[in-house]
């Protein structure tokens, strides 16, 4: 089931979550970013939401595309509802240990990123270090490249080392039945 609806997930999540984020991105703390999108066993999206470590008890609904989510068809009975979670972790320094998923949860896919940001807050490096799942997240290194982290102090010095961190991107799910 989790499958059918993984590629919608996988496809609108990103969006959102690039859409949802601050201009600058924090480099020197860790942070996270959840989309959760709760599909309906007919395959639509029946919420979408938004929440963020860097602004807590502030989460926000957001859109979702329907045209992908009309498209798709989950095996799920007429009583059930699939949640479905895109997360995105950032780590300073050294690599994050993998955390485990709550009871229930389905993982779908994830992919972690060395990444190296230059004093003036651009990532200058991007590599894929781990891989896991059945489904390979969409969002990447060229996603990576285009988002803009804060400059360091005497960010103007072109000598200044760069900043070393890691991006965690989790794709998972939840089944439940309607109460």
């Amino acid at each position: 089931m989790f499958r059918a609806i993984a590629a919608f997930a996988l496809a609108s999540a990103p969006a959102l979550a690039a859409a949802s984020s601050p201009a600058t991105l924090n480099s020197t703390a860790a942070w996270w970013e959840r989309v959760t999108v709760l599909v309906t066993d007919d395959g639509h999206a029946q919420s979408c939401r938004f929440e963020s470590s860097l602004q807590p008890n502030a989460g926000k609904d957001c859109a979702v595309d329907g045209g992908p989510a009309a498209m798709v068809k989950t095996s799920a009975a007429k009583d059930q509802y699939t949640r479905i979670t895109f997360e995105r972790r950032f780590s300073p320094g050294a690599k994050p240990a993998v955390e485990a998923l709550q009871p229930g949860e389905t993982l779908l896919g994830g992919r972690v990123m060395a990444l190296a940001i230059d004093s003036k807050g651009a990532v200058k490096a991007c590599e894929v270090v781990a891989t896991s799942g059945s489904v390979t997240p969409q969002y990447g290194c060229s996603d990576l490249e285009a988002e803009r982290f804060e400059a360091s102090v005497g960010g103007a010095r072109a000598s200044a080392p760069a900043r070393e961190g890691y991006m965690s991107i989790i794709v998972y799910g939840h089944s439940e039945h309607v109460v």
